[in-house]
């Protein structure tokens, strides 16, 4: 077996090997701001491998102390990267406590030989296993998540066998058990846990940066709902399905959106469009599809809705969006929406179509005044009629539930 010295060489360049990959991926993907964490901690673990490296044959308690705390604080920056990928805050008043309890305790259990592995082993550790319990959480169960987790737990795993024999000898329970050999194999497992780790944290980099680029692609960038890419794709799913599956679409606009441009300036547009789609958004599920197809026209998919059922909708969100005026620099700025709808029976039909049908029931509802909604006939009809509901009243607006 290589002797510890050559083992601590070893351990610090597989360090630096993670510092120039971490750097790298740092240095080009300059937003990820995880990849700096665990940079600064593969190179507090290299500054710990060089601590101690050079403690000598019996160790310096400075270089144990100060190589472990190192190592300790990057296990810390591991954690803290994990929590900044997913989006968590950073728990630096914690961590400082941690650490600085732990260089305490092993600065006060330097002299006691063997029972020293186990209190460095527990002080690695918990860093380590703070870790691996954020990534298996079960709304986190990732590929990268698991393969990270895995590692840590391997590696953890190996610390505490070789800690478990130092307290044998220390309870004099086994007081001739020779781990020298097996500590080695411990190092060596240890090294192999640590690449599977930051091979996991890897992947979990690159599933954060792939979702990033897909929400970019699907996503509006002003208002944070579905972009035309997106509705279209879900448009098609719908229309391809087998005959028997109702859905309705919405089409709708606010109206009079020019005049708000044009009189308070291309900010509060942007601000009325936000508006609007937070207030719609709290009107629908989670299985509704909103999104912006551009400028101030909107589009809704309803999934396993009727008619009727659309028109009860349409007129919550009409209803909605009139009672919620936009707050825009001290001014109250009264909102409407025009909508038009169509509905699929189960019958094959095109989304252009589809599209088409509910830009002729947006048109009605123009025509009538706006601020409500029109029902376009069944798909199959050819009149191309719009199909007004009794109910619809000859204003265009809402009716009052």
């Amino acid at each position: 077996m290589p002797d510890f010295f050559t083992l601590y060489l070893v351990v610090m360049l597989l360090n630096l090997s993670h510092c120039l990959i971490w750097g790298l991926i740092a240095y080009r993907y300059r937003d990820l701001r995880a990849a700096r964490l665990w940079l600064a901690g593969s190179a507090a673990s290299v500054a710990g491998g060089v601590a101690i490296s050079l403690q000598g044959e019996h160790g310096l308690m400075l270089n144990t102390v100060a190589g472990n705390g190192f190592i300790i604080f990057g296990f810390y920056l591991n954690w803290c990267g994990a929590r900044c990928l997913y989006g968590d805050n950073v728990e630096r008043t914690q961590v400082s406590y941690l650490l600085g309890g732990s260089v305490l305790v092993m600065a006060v259990t330097f002299h006691l030989w063997y029972g020293r592995n186990p209190v460095y082993t527990l002080a690695q550790s918990l860093p380590l296993v703070m870790t691996a319990t954020y990534l298996i959480r079960p709304s986190r169960r990732d590929l990268g998540a698991i393969v990270a987790s895995t590692g840590i737990a391997v590696g953890v795993l190996s610390h505490c066998i070789i800690a478990g024999g130092n307290m044998l000898i220390v309870t004099g329970l086994k007081p001739d058990l020779q781990l020298y050999q097996a500590a080695s194999i411990d190092l060596l497992i240890f090294l192999f846990a640590a690449v599977i780790w930051n091979f996991g944290f890897l992947i979990c980099a690159f599933d954060q940066l792939q979702a990033k680029v897909e929400q970019l692609a699907n996503e509006d960038e002003l208002t944070g709902i579905a972009n035309r890419r997106m509705f279209t794709e879900h448009l098609n799913k719908n229309c391809g399905k087998q005959a028997g599956a109702n859905f309705s679409l919405l089409l709708f606009d606010l109206d009079r959106f020019k005049a708000i441009n044009d009189r308070h300036g291309h900010a509060a547009g942007d601000a009325a469009l936000k508006h609007a789609a937070a207030v719609i958004t709290k009107q629908l599920r989670q299985v509704d599809v909103l999104a912006r197809l551009g400028g101030d026209e909107f589009c809704l998919l309803l999934q396993a809705v009727t008619a009727a059922e659309a028109t009860l909708i349409a007129n919550r969100i009409v209803s909605a969006v009139k009672d919620t005026p936009l707050l825009w620099e001290g001014l109250q700025l009264s909102l409407t929406v025009s909508i038009g709808i169509v509905s699929s029976d189960g019958t094959q039909i095109s989304p252009e179509t589809l599209l088409d049908n509910a830009d002729r029931a947006l048109y009605e509802t123009k025509r009538r005044g706006r601020d409500g909604y029109s029902v376009f006939g069944s798909p199959v009809d050819q009149t191309n009629n719009i199909v007004r509901l009794d109910h619809f009243p000859a204003s265009g607006s809402a009716v009052r539930s």
